[in-house]
């Protein structure tokens, strides 16, 4: 039986149009299955050893001559087979079940599932960093501040305002003060002229000069005349005038020449006129004029 559905097997690889690598190997697997079932089957039977080696070799070589030839005469580009049944192989030992009966059932075996943990990707916590702790900073006591004491104000001293000196009060003005240019006097010889007068123009008595040249005082021993008055020149000239008092001083011309109407008690009575002469100026005649207020 083992035998037919070897050759069996064999003829449907042919048929099938295997390559020969194919066939080379379903023939050994078909040899291994017929090797399995005589090994299974020599004991009912009652083979010994040395005649199945023998039934082994006369089957395998009719079965590899019938497969040759199959292969060679099949030209069909289509061949159509019958499915062949699964063969089972039974385990020596193993009651065999007749064909037709019923299985019994098979219990549910107790299948162990071990379910395998899965692999978790967890983070590991990372250690906190050590926080340096600033030792605390000792804070400086308050340094006492001296608080100067205010300075007391001063009242400020109320100033005197100085009174002004009283302009003095003259009794004439002064109408005219004129340089003079003279021929007949030689460098260095002054003349000075004076007429003074009231109201009306007529010549007073009684008055005289103060002059001062460069700040010092020089002496005077002449004074006014009253009545008819003089004149400055014996001729009519720009430079005549009425005069009723005359003096002369010779000395350095240069130099400022300060002149001022004084009464007999030597008390100013008029402002005073300046001049200034150079060393070789020729306007050496000097002239003023006082009216009586």
């Amino acid at each position: 039986m083992g035998a037919a559905l070897y050759l069996h097997y064999l003829c449907s690889c042919a048929l099938d149009r295997l390559t020969w690598c194919d066939f080379q190997g379903m023939f050994h697997k078909g040899k291994a299955m017929l090797d399995m079932w005589y090994s299974r089957e020599r004991w009912s039977l009652g083979v010994a050893d040395r005649d199945l080696q023998q039934i082994k070799r006369y089957w395998l070589l009719p079965v590899f001559v019938l497969v040759i030839a199959v292969t060679g005469c099949s030209q069909s580009d289509t061949a159509t087979r019958t499915p062949v049944p699964t063969f089972t192989p039974t385990p020596l030992g193993a009651a065999v079940v007749p064909d037709g009966a019923a299985e019994a059932p098979v219990e549910p075996t107790a299948t162990l599932v071990v379910a395998m943990p899965t692999a978790t990707e967890t983070a590991t916590p990372v250690p906190p960093t050590a926080t340096p702790t600033t030792p605390p900073t000792s804070t400086p006591a308050p340094t006492a501040t001296f608080t100067p004491s205010p300075t007391p104000t001063v009242a400020p001293t109320a100033t005197e305002t100085p009174t002004p000196s009283p302009t003095p009060s003259f009794t004439f003005d002064l109408e005219v003060a004129e340089k003079h240019p003279t021929e007949s006097l030689a460098p260095n010889v002054v003349r000075i002229f004076l007429y003074v007068s009231d109201e009306d123009g007529v010549a007073l008595p009684g008055y005289t000069l103060r002059v001062l040249h460069d700040g010092d005082e020089l002496a005077v021993d002449r004074e006014s005349e009253g009545g008819l008055p003089s004149l400055t020149r014996g001729e009519p000239s720009p430079y005549t005038r009425f005069t009723n008092m005359n003096v002369i001083f010779v000395e350095s011309q240069a130099g400022v020449w300060t002149l001022q109407l004084v009464d007999t008690d030597g008390v100013a009575v008029g402002p005073p006129a300046e001049f200034e002469l150079t060393a070789d100026e020729v306007t050496r005649e000097l002239y003023i004029r006082y009216r009586r207020q």
